[in-house]
């Protein structure tokens, strides 16, 4: 029997498998409990086929492929001595898994670039720092000599890069690389029509400055993870953007889990049969390690009203991360980023503050004030309009079905004409105001707690921001609010507001 034939036999007896264990959950019966044993018995021996199929392969193979951690598992392998072991992605690497590496060759190759993500290892033990949490170029003093400008012996660079267009790169190779990293000539040749396509056609390299269109960041109730609503809404605006100008290869990345969390469930409500068509992400900087897109939208989250940028993006490895966030682009970056706070709250020595201060000086930013230019294709689930145009949010609000709830985090002074429309809601409808103010309004729940920007949700499902207008912080021209319909969003958001201890 051929490996295809045994793969099949296997993904059959499993299938059964767990239906018959489903079956004795609900009800127990001797025949369905024998049966399971039997069926046990019967992929124990499938399993074992296949293992015989795997050392016979192994046997008879010129090149391997598997990761380190099957090698240290599958005696196959690791009783196995190759001439030679290639070893990828190594700054992600544990040391002793490169040792281990070394142990099944004659020769070894450690393959990576010690400027992108290192291991990863939660322990505080000294022994954890020595050994898990250093890439072996920082172990070995690898990246010291390069530091130095001293080159360590046993090291080969590559001093072209092929991915990037130039325009992206030109940071990277300056601040990151050293100088010692220039474009192939053919690159920006090959990468010129992603660069030429929407959004912002002609530009590769574009920073969007989310600056003084309100105070949107908060920290996620249950992991202090942050979001940021208003940069949400800019970076999928943005996806569309490049999916309607052609793009078929786009990931959004951001540094904080809780704001990948919501851009994927804003993907799965509104871009379910665009995403079947085209590979679109939106993850964690950890995620990207060793991919690429053709468009990659950076949201740096940070902003008003939190105090200072967080440690993913100022600590001891944001160098690391940004670089991988830049590095995973052929065509066109995007960063999205709240520059006034940044540069507030950001040391100039740190490379998030010199991607910005390079950007601008390069005249690769785009502000608020371009918005109306820049958006060409309103999705229908996702409108943008003036924040003084009114008649369409008091609308939704008379429409209201269930629940209307509102963020007020200046509520004296809130206009008559907005105490009005939501006084003057259904009475089925149950109004819960969010506010550490009393409030004019007939509420039938008050939440005692401050929300630094406004919104209102509307039937757990259409999530306006940027109004009322009055009441947002941080704020200037032009005036714009959006209207985003995602039941999915807007349950996840208010499950995670953080609760005023």
């Amino acid at each position: 029997m051929n490996v295809p034939d045994l793969i099949h036999d296997k993904e059959g007896l499993v299938d059964e498998k767990m239906h018959l264990k489903q079956d004795l959950s609900s009800s127990f019966s001797k025949r369905d409990s024998e049966k399971l044993i039997d069926l046990e018995k019967k992929l124990v021996r499938v399993l074992e086929k296949i293992r015989q199929k795997e050392m016979e392969l192994v046997k008879e193979a010129k090149i391997l492929g598997t990761t380190l951690a099957k090698a240290a598992s599958d005696q196959t392998l690791y009783d196995t001595e190759f001439d030679i072991v290639i070893l990828d992605e190594a700054s992600m690497a544990y040391v002793p898994q490169v040792a281990f590496a070394s142990s099944l060759a004659k020769n070894l190759i450690v393959c990576g670039d010690f400027k992108q993500l290192p291991p990863i290892a939660a322990g505080r033990h000294p022994l954890v720092t020595t050994w898990l949490k250093e890439d072996i170029f920082h172990s070995t003093g690898v990246a010291e000599s390069v530091k130095t400008g001293t080159l360590h012996p046993h090291l080969f660079l590559l001093k072209q890069q092929r991915r990037m267009h130039p325009d992206i790169s030109a940071f990277t190779n300056r601040y990151i690389y050293n100088n010692l990293v220039g474009d192939h000539p053919d690159t920006a040749k090959k990468r010129g029509g992603i660069m030429t396509a929407s959004p912002f056609p002609n530009q590769a390299a574009i920073l969007l400055d989310t600056s003084y269109s309100g105070s949107h960041c908060l920290p996620e109730r249950t992991s202090k993870s942050k979001m940021n609503p208003w940069q949400l809404f800019i970076s999928f605006q943005l996806i569309h953007e490049a999916y309607m100008g052609g793009a078929r290869s786009i990931g959004y990345v951001s540094p904080y889990r809780a704001q990948a969390a919501l851009m994927t469930l804003l993907l799965d409500d509104l871009y379910q049969e665009e995403r079947s068509h085209a590979d679109i992400i939106a993850a964690t900087v950890h995620r990207f390690q060793g991919s690429e897109r053709d468009v990659m939208i950076f949201d740096t989250v940070d902003s008003y009203p939190e105090q200072r940028a967080g440690m993913l993006l100022t600590g001891k490895d944001s160098e690391r991360l940004i670089n991988v966030a830049i590095t995973r682009t052929k065509g066109k970056f995007i960063q999205v980023s709240d520059t006034a706070f940044l540069k507030k709250t950001v040391y100039k020595g740190k490379v998030l503050r010199q991607l910005v201060d390079y950007q601008q000086a390069a005249g690769q930013s785009i502000t608020n004030a371009d918005i109306g230019k820049w958006i060409q294709h309103h999705h229908p689930k996702l409108i943008w309009m003036h924040a003084r145009k009114l008649e369409p949010v008091f609308t939704d609000v008379k429409n209201a079905r269930e629940s209307i709830v509102i963020s007020l985090p200046n509520q004296s002074i809130l206009t008559p004409e907005w105490i009005q429309a939501l006084n003057s809601r259904k009475s089925s409808v149950k109004l819960t105001v969010i506010s550490d103010q009393q409030t004019s309004l007939t509420a039938d729940f008050v939440e005692n707690s401050r929300i630094a920007f406004p919104f209102i949700m509307i039937d757990r499902q259409y999530f306006w921001l940027g109004l009322p207008l009055d009441q947002g912080e941080n704020i200037l021209p032009p005036y714009v609010a959006a209207r985003l319909d995602s039941p999915s969003v807007c349950q996840q958001f208010l499950a995670q507001l953080p609760q005023k201890e």
